[in-house]
């Protein structure tokens, strides 16, 4: 069943008021860091005065930290602005792009806005939705593609795309000439980020372009601040000329500046113990939630998709509904994901007392809806 009309189209959109526990957004669970608290407050006193045009000072240690020329980024409103304006310095008349479902709903958006003529190639559970080399193929099969869209660790699924998958697509693709966009905004959770990530790749492939954000990891949906990497400069410089003036806030530049550079061992510390974090409370998350019944799919994220057991898939949306009204826990119900249904949930990694809740709430409001089942 689709959902679309139904359900928000993103986590967090629902009655805040009666929300104690929101598990539909996938943030940082230790929240904002001291050095961007401090940057936060430090910055609206240039609130008053025109931010940066070009944000030369943070592409400047964007540039450090990646080992990468400076002019090889763009520098958005979030990791969405980069995600449209790709779509629009890359559209044509008849432009054609693939998207690897299930995903996240602003890729699509973005190249419907633009017209594009858009195709799938669909994961599936029966490997805990990781994308295999079949992708390959359906690449050489769609004629005139333009671009490949593929989130790695994907939106809802939590995979990863293997590094050598990701170098044979870029190469398959720079033969048939055709851009590849991988979205990275939920690397840097990964502890085999380095191993993992297309970055490496960037200097080689300029059909490759990395998109990434603060938002996810330093837990800042409200700053908005992302960007995308890649050596194709004259993709960049038509990127520039796309984008709005003063696209980027002096709040959001200062923020990535603090992180970048002030207090730098600050923020590694805070890194590493998010990483623990996530790694701990995820396993115990899965081990729970194999105990109350459902089936939980591998994720190199900080979220997990699981599926709720046959007895309780007629209707996934009343332990939707439940749990919100019930427990006062927000779910993310992912059945307007494409080649979902509502049986299927993402919840975030939070701290350890507020996954103790969780898992109760979820084990009450799974016996109601067994004892509903049965009567």
């Amino acid at each position: 069943m689709n959902n679309k009309n139904i359900l928000p189209l993103h986590g967090g959109e629902y009655d805040i008021n009666s929300i104690k526990l929101d598990y539909s957004v996938n943030l940082n669970p230790l929240g904002l860091s001291k050095v961007i608290s401090t940057a936060l407050k430090d910055s609206l006193y240039d609130a008053s005065i025109y931010p940066s045009l070009h944000q030369d000072r943070l592409k400047e240690l964007l540039s450090e930290a990646n080992n990468l020329p400076q002019d090889y980024f763009f520098i958005g409103n979030g990791a969405s602005e980069a995600i449209t304006l790709l779509a629009e310095a890359l559209s044509s008349k008849c432009s054609k792009a693939l998207i690897v479902d299930p995903t996240f709903s602003g890729y699509e958006r973005a190249l419907r806005a633009r017209n594009y003529e858009i195709f799938s190639f669909s994961l599936t559970e029966d490997n805990d939705f990781e994308l295999t080399s079949d992708i390959l193929d359906h690449i050489k099969s769609i004629e005139n593609l333009d671009l490949v869209f593929a989130c790695s660790p994907n939106n809802p699924t939590g995979r990863a795309i293997s590094f050598d998958l990701v170098k044979e697509m870029a190469d398959t693709c720079k033969k048939l000439g055709i851009f590849i966009v991988i979205d990275e905004c939920f690397m840097g959770f990964d502890k085999d980020k380095k191993a993992c990530s297309c970055l490496s790749l960037i200097e080689k492939y300029d059909n490759l372009v990395l998109i990434d954000a603060f938002t996810k990891l330093f837990a800042v949906p409200g700053v908005r601040l992302g960007y995308c990497i890649s050596s194709n400069s004259k993709l960049i410089h038509k990127i520039n000329e796309l984008k709005p003036e003063w696209n980027v806030s002096s709040i959001a530049e200062a923020t990535g500046i603090a992180i970048l550079s002030e207090n730098r061992p600050e923020t590694e510390e805070y890194i590493e113990q998010t990483l623990e974090l996530i790694e701990k409370e995820k396993a115990f998350l899965t081990n729970e939630l194999i105990k109350i019944g459902f089936k939980v799919f591998k994720s190199d994220a900080p979220f997990l998709l699981f599926k709720l057991p046959p007895k309780l898939q007629k209707d996934g949306l009343s332990f939707y509904k439940k749990i919100a009204k019930d427990h006062g826990i927000l779910l993310r119900n992912c059945s307007n994901f494409h080649g979902l249904d509502e049986s299927y949930y993402r919840i975030a990694i939070k701290k350890h007392e507020d996954n103790i809740a969780l898992i109760k709430a979820l084990q009450l409001v799974s016996s109601y809806c067994d004892q509903d089942t049965t009567q």
